[in-house]
């Protein structure tokens, strides 16, 4: 069996609704970020994995997860439909009863864990598994974020809103929700290989002049997701046709965009010491 193929099962024997992008995703965002990373820190990386493939490690955190219940809630935030922005104690405090090391995990949500990752990785004082399991979970949570439905509360990230995709109510041997289709099914319908979506955003990141948007903060870019999510939001048993694909891959291109551009000078103040 190959890599690839493995990975994709492991990928279909998750709940539906808890990836953020896919396997391609995550590859475009990491490839786009590895391009971008300083000297200084390609050089630590390397230390850390063996080599500087962020790709190879951007689905890591989602691989894993069975093996560690405890989390699984730091892939997301669940900000309120009608709340003006994120609130860390609200949001990112969510006892659950399936999971119990969440009655003690006060910041068992994506923001939280982006900020206390990227001070271990920076930490020189931390072990080297710590650092390298450190920067694993940044290269993947950092797309995670930038998926609008990873970070609103309403109808479980839109995983509860059955919808018709592409003419069809049945994505597999589950019913078709609006979660997925975010996570998946948009991304693939523009028909782009992982190469070609990494050569189309750096051309996309010249053109809309995105390199000035490659700072900022896991709140802001949360903030920014949340307001995304409630635009392309749609009720129960709406459609994702082409018109709704040709209203919202520009979104998609956008935050897969921002997540590699962010990701990088997360990594290059992290490590470019």
């Amino acid at each position: 069996m190959s890599k690839v193929t493995a990975v994709f099962l492991v990928f279909l024997a998750l709940p539906m609704g808890s990836l953020a992008w896919g396997p391609e995703g995550h590859r475009v965002v990491a490839e786009l970020a590895r391009e971008r990373l300083q000297v200084a820190a390609q050089r630590q990386i390397r230390q850390l994995l063996g080599n500087d493939d962020l790709a190879a490690i951007s689905t890591w955190a989602d691989e894993i997860r069975n093996q560690r219940p405890e989390t699984s809630g730091w892939h997301y935030v669940d900000i309120p439909w009608n709340a003006a922005s994120f609130s860390p104690g609200r949001d990112c405090y969510r006892p659950d009863s399936h999971h119990p090391s969440s009655r003690e995990d006060h910041h068992n949500c994506v923001v939280d864990r982006i900020e206390i990752f990227q001070q271990v990785l920076a930490d020189h004082h931390a072990s080297t598994a710590e650092r390298e399991e450190a920067l694993k979970f940044l290269v993947h949570f950092v797309a995670d974020l930038h998926q609008p439905l990873h970070a609103i509360a309403e109808a479980r990230g839109g995983n509860q809103i059955s919808i018709v995709e592409f003419g069809r109510r049945q994505c597999g041997r589950r019913p078709c929700n609006l979660h997925y289709a975010w996570d998946m099914e948009l991304l693939e319908h523009s028909g782009r290989s992982e190469q070609d979506y990494v050569a189309y955003l750096n051309r996309f990141i010249v053109e809309k002049h995105l390199q000035a948007e490659s700072g900022g903060t896991p709140e802001a870019w949360a903030n920014q997701s949340f307001q995304l999510a409630k635009r392309v939001w749609l009720q129960d048993s709406g459609s994702v046709d082409e018109a709704y694909y040709r209203n919202n891959i520009g979104v998609v291109d956008m935050q897969l965009a921002r997540a590699g551009l962010r990701l990088a000078t997360i990594l290059n103040h992290a490590l470019g010491q």
